[in-house]
């Protein structure tokens, strides 16, 4: 539960660092010669009961406090701290944004779930399909209903060169659940998106074919259209009409109304009845 603890070097072994053998403790270091630690430490007191953390308050005004600053080595304020087991496990010794500050923070309060669900994402973020996985499948051990990890799984597999079983996962999700237009978004891209996992060396039409697929794989729907309708220019029978195919993928993912739809369709059908 989020508390708020002025600290001194008195209560800081009784009742910070005792609490921190348990949970992570945030603590803060301010002075009233510097003002812009009064507004950085009530963006911390607001997150303390968000994220639902110790927040232990170090105000160097205090001449007893004055020892913190060997201890901690501060060269400047704010200074925040998080500490956890006898361990400084981060210093954040500059002024954050309030989300880069809640973000660098949150990974010390997550659930287990949540902080899985996070590498996870970092991994895939990276490309790191080979590390993304066997968390996954973990996580997927315990919650084998969770739809969520099924569509990162089959991102994983599809990366992994498995579009099969990519497509199997994909399938298992039904029109009810909330990760049915991601699936769905999925299986309409999965050619696009195989090509775009190959990593044989390609060059000229095939290039171009293949850094469009990417492009669709990065959600950069623009770029994609503009590759794919570039080479249906250049070489409309490549691959037996695949840029002009490709497009019209595109088009069932964004939607008719969706402005790219409109505007690539629109070049499309000019291309086709010159």
């Amino acid at each position: 539960m989020a508390k708020i603890i002025p600290v001194t070097v008195e209560n800081f072994q009784t009742e910070v660092m005792k609490e921190a053998e348990n949970r992570p403790v945030v603590l803060t270091f301010a002075s009233s010669q510097m003002p812009e630690c009064a507004s950085y430490n009530a963006i911390l007191e607001k997150l303390s009961t968000e994220l639902d953390f110790t927040l232990g308050e170090v105000n160097l005004d205090e001449p007893d406090n004055m020892a913190f600053i060997q201890t901690f080595r501060l060269q400047s304020l704010p200074f925040v701290a998080v500490l956890h087991k006898g361990q400084m496990e981060d210093a954040i010794q500059r002024n954050l944004p309030e989300d880069e500050l809640k973000k660098r923070l949150s990974k010390f309060f997550m659930s287990d779930e949540d902080r899985a669900k996070q590498e996870i994402e970092d991994a895939i973020a990276e490309g790191d399909f080979a590390r993304a996985k066997p968390i996954i499948e973990a996580e997927m051990a315990k919650n084998p209903t969770e739809d969520h990890f099924k569509v990162l799984l089959a991102k994983c597999e599809l990366s992994l060169g498995d579009a099969e079983k990519a497509k199997s996962l994909l399938g298992q999700i039904s029109e009810n659940s909330a990760e049915y237009a991601s699936a769905k978004s999925l299986l309409d891209l999965m050619d696009l998106l195989v090509e775009a996992a190959k990593t044989d060396a390609v060059e000229g039409d095939a290039k171009t074919f293949r850094d469009a697929c990417k492009d669709a794989e990065r959600k950069d729907y623009r770029s994609a259209l503009e590759g794919f309708f570039n080479l249906a220019l250049s070489n409309p029978d490549f691959q037996d009409g695949a840029a002009k195919k490709s497009m019209l993928i595109l088009f069932g993912v964004l939607g008719p109304k969706d402005p790219l739809t409109w505007e690539y369709r629109s070049k499309l059908n000019t291309f086709l009845f010159i």
